[in-house]
């Protein structure tokens, strides 16, 4: 079972708080709903985090919303933040936009509400998911940097001896192909061997055998 929204509410209406508790309980959006109405409830709600949602009316006796917004940008800003308030007029609305508020909802209008509470939660989820993929992004760039700064390559064209199998370095000296490559990168060797030579060894150790006195 989900557990409920958390919403942190700062409004000094107690009417317009029961209002927009009941037409979010109306929207199926089953809440949990902290009510503030000055800066220092607001202040210590934010200290003790977990709200998944801030409503905020945008004028209130002891504090503003574009305070509260200001804090939120600080402490939370990961927390959609949307303004249920009466008329703010347009230029004040696209002034809490422009400051980092989701969304705003004007009193008398409450039907849209529920569809900006919704529409807000998912952005922060999609947000949430592409910050998420972008984290793994730059893991998976600096893990292959890391990989790639360990890497030695062998490069060009390299000298060897058709007969013994060693190979001529840039000073003329000739090396076992095992320290040449050891030398050149961070190849590490375990020896073996493989069937064709076990085969031969063995047709050798025959021979030796049957030609002993």
């Amino acid at each position: 079972m989900e557990r409920k929204l958390r919403i942190l509410h700062l409004e000094d209406s107690g009417s317009d708080a029961e209002l927009i508790r009941e037409n979010l309980a109306d929207g199926g959006i089953d809440c949990e709903i902290a009510l503030v109405q000055t800066r220092e409830d607001f202040l210590a709600a934010i200290g003790r985090g977990g709200f998944d949602l801030i409503l905020a009316d945008y004028q209130l006796p002891l504090f503003d919303g574009l305070s509260a917004l200001a804090i939120r940008q600080e402490r939370c800003p990961d927390v959609p933040f949307v303004f249920v308030s009466g008329q703010i007029g347009e230029d004040r609305a696209i002034e809490s936009l422009k400051s980092g508020a989701t969304d705003y909802v004007i009193k008398d209008r409450l039907s849209r509400l529920v569809p900006a509470v919704n529409r807000a939660l998912a952005e922060e989820r999609e947000k949430a998911r592409r910050k998420k993929a972008e984290e793994e992004r730059k893991r998976l760039i600096h893990e292959l940097s890391e990989a790639l700064a360990r890497v030695k390559t062998l490069t060009g064209l390299l000298p060897i001896c058709s007969s013994c199998k060693r190979i001529r370095d840039d000073k003329g000296s000739w090396s076992q192909i095992e320290s040449y490559i050891s030398l050149h990168s961070d190849a590490e060797f375990s020896h073996g061997v493989c069937p064709d030579c076990e085969k031969k060894a063995y047709e050798e150790l025959k021979t030796m055998k049957r030609n002993a006195p």
